[in-house]
Order: structure tokens, then sequence, then C-alpha cells
């Protein structure tokens, strides 16, 4: 019988990975010795997201901290030749991990949460700033989980119009709107830059939809059925990285 090798962790860092050791803190530490259960000896990849990995061996495993023995240079994974941006209308705190978790594992560059008028998540500035960056640690823990190197941006949440203005003139602009002609069999053959709009739990609003319209979006439908907004957000990702991108 064969049995598959076990996957070497990986292990993100907010260092440069230069010389030949990296000294961890206590957190860190923690997730080394009680999340990925490893001990002084263990096999790692470590990467900063900035374009370096590279093996390591845990040297030293404490409570307080620990340190990493860097190895050998490794050749980051290749980001997808599409750079999707999701826009997401915030939806509840599970959900919304989900498509963030979901979205990193699909390639996505950029997560934009976005106010529409259904949503049902508001966020003062203090609550906005604490959930960019407990979404931003999924996005690495994926990056951990999937091999993937480059951890995406998440945005601050902004209001629908405003974020979907900045979206460069050039890039493929498509909003998931139910019942809508396009589906994404009549999308073009090949694309460089999206950027995909998906709503909230009870979907886009009049107004949303106008100014969906008055940027530029185009409307396009997933299928016959009505999906949950995390549904939708991770069936568009996959089918334009399927489409455009590298799966």
């Amino acid at each position: 019988m064969n049995y598959v090798k076990r996957r070497v962790p990986r292990l993100f860092v907010e260092h440069e990975l230069e010389g030949e050791s990296l000294s961890l803190g206590e957190a860190e530490a923690h997730y080394l010795g009680n999340v990925l259960r490893l001990r002084v000896g263990a096999r790692i990849v470590a990467f900063n997201g900035r374009g370096a990995e590279r093996s390591a061996v845990v040297s030293r495993l404490t409570r307080r901290g620990a340190e990493l023995g860097l190895e050998e240079t490794l050749e980051p994974l290749p980001e997808p030749a599409l750079a999707l941006t999701l826009v997401q209308a915030i939806i509840k705190s599970d959900a919304m991990d989900w498509i963030v978790q979901k979205a990193t594992e699909l390639g996505v560059r950029c997560i934009a949460p976005v106010y529409s008028e259904f949503s049902v998540v508001k966020l003062d500035a203090g609550r906005a700033e604490r959930r960019v960056e407990h979404w931003a640690r999924i996005a690495r823990s994926a990056c951990e989980q999937s091999g993937r190197h480059r951890p995406p941006l998440v945005e601050p949440p902004v209001p629908l119009a405003e974020r979907l203005a900045a979206v460069p003139p050039t890039e493929t602009r498509l909003a998931l709107v139910p019942g809508a002609r396009l589906t994404a069999e009549g999308l073009p053959s090949s694309g460089s830059a999206a950027t995909v709009a998906v709503g909230p739990e009870g979907g886009w609003s009049e107004r949303d939809l106008r100014e969906i319209e008055a940027a530029g979006f185009v409307g396009v439908s997933v299928g016959p059925r009505v999906l949950r907004a995390d549904t939708a957000a991770v069936t568009a990702c996959a089918l334009l990285q399927a489409r455009w991108g590298d799966l």
C-alpha cells in the first residue's frame, strides 16, 4: 500500500529571512508547539510574503520563544496569472471569515469589504480596524495551508460606491446578480485583471444596482439557483480562476 508523504508545515513570519537563524516570539512559539505540535528538530518552511521562502529546522522551542535554523532558499509558488479582486459586501462574522479563507486559497489578490444598503454588519472605526487585522491573520493562515506565498491585501471597509469607483477602467468589472443574462460561459476567453462584486445576505438593493451600473460593472449569473452570499463569493472566484487563472 502506498502512503502519501506527510507535508512539511509552513509558517508565515513578519521577518526578513536572512542569515542562518531566526528568533521567534511567544505567539509564534505557541503556534509551532501547540497548534502544529512540532518539537525541536522538526522541519518547516518559513515564508514572509515578500518573495522569500526557506527550509528551516526548529532548533529551540519554549513557551516564551523559539529559534529556527535557516537552510536553503526555496522557489515560491507562482501567483495566478489573473489579478483578481473580490469586492465583498460585509456579512456575518463566521461566513465572512470563511470567504476570506477560501478566497485566499483560490488566489485572490485583494479582498475589499464594503458596506451595501442591505449590509447587516456595520463597524465603527475601532471595530473595523480589528476586523481587518483578524481577516489578514486568516489570510496568512490560509497561505500556510495552501502553499501560497503572498497573502492577499485586505482593505479597510468602505461604502460600496466608493470602492467601485476606485476600480481601474482597464479591469474587467463584474457583479453577481441573480437572473442576469450574462453567464460565465459568455465571458471572454482570456483576461488578466478582474474585479467581482458580491452582495450581502439580502442581495443587492435597487440603489446598489444603480451604483454598480454607474461604475461600469456588468451583471453576471453563476446559475439558476440563488446562492448564499458566502457560497456565491467562492463560486465566483473559482469560476474566474478556472477561466482566466490557474485552476
